[in-house]
């Protein structure tokens, strides 16, 4: 059995690692002030990606265990979803709300899982058990999650749920993990040196994160806050 280079095991645990600190983050931040930190679409999005890869096409280990502490998480942010949604959709009544979130929620779920069927049984571009979705739906919805925190601070006008720890970790979380897809093309479950998408993909998502992390840093000091002290 191939072992990975070390270096490929070392950034790839120190992504992740910056990924859950990202989401403990959100979860202190959400109760402190009283409002959950990830947009539904995104949220959505996570959490059905990680349940996919930790219990119906399980991710090789370690990475199986680390979706399963992302996933066991990200359940934390929904229920701070559930009990703060109002913050972002006052006009709306909750018998309207709760089968909207089911809506989103399974239309994500659902995406995530037919783009793990089509690698399997269209895309082939490796001989890889898993086939290539899980690094085409993972950076595919990274780029529009990166979108939605924008779009979330835009809308919102404030940065309540937010900090620009939270924006800088998830920036560094997700550029580790695009460096050693760069840095190891030829291993299995890793796009290609030629697959221009994700080369797109990984650029895209850095210029949208360092996006949110100057709105957020600006938004603190319109607020008299310090973006440096807000954790």
């Amino acid at each position: 059995m191939n072992t990975l280079p070390q270096p490929y095991i070392l950034i790839s645990m120190t992504g992740a690692i910056f990924w859950i600190l990202t989401y403990l983050m959100i979860i202190k931040r959400g109760f402190q002030d009283k409002s959950f930190g990830i947009p539904l679409w995104a949220l959505s999005m996570n959490i059905s990606w990680e349940f996919i890869y930790s219990f119906v096409v399980p991710s090789p280990m370690p990475q199986r265990y680390i979706n399963v502490v992302w996933f066991v998480i990200d359940l934390v942010i929904l229920w701070q979803v559930l009990k703060y949604w109002r913050e972002d959709y006052r006009h709306m009544k909750a018998k309207y709300f709760y089968p909207y979130l089911g809506i989103i929620l399974g239309t994500a779920f659902l995406g995530v899982l037919f783009i793990q069927f089509d690698a399997l049984t269209v895309l082939k571009p490796k001989p890889f058990l898993m086939g290539m979705g899980r690094a085409y739906s993972a950076f595919g919805m990274n780029l529009i999650m990166s979108i939605l925190f924008v779009n979330f601070i835009l809308v919102r006008n404030h940065v309540r749920g937010q900090s620009l720890y939270i924006a800088s970790f998830k920036c560094i979380g997700t550029a580790l993990t695009s460096l050693i897809f760069f840095m190891y093309p030829e291993l299995p479950g890793t796009p290609g040196a030629d697959e221009y998408l994700f080369s797109y993909l990984y650029i895209s998502i850095f210029i949208f994160d360092v996006i949110y992390i100057v709105l957020v840093f600006n938004k603190c000091k319109a607020q008299g806050l310090n973006p440096w002290k807000r954790m």
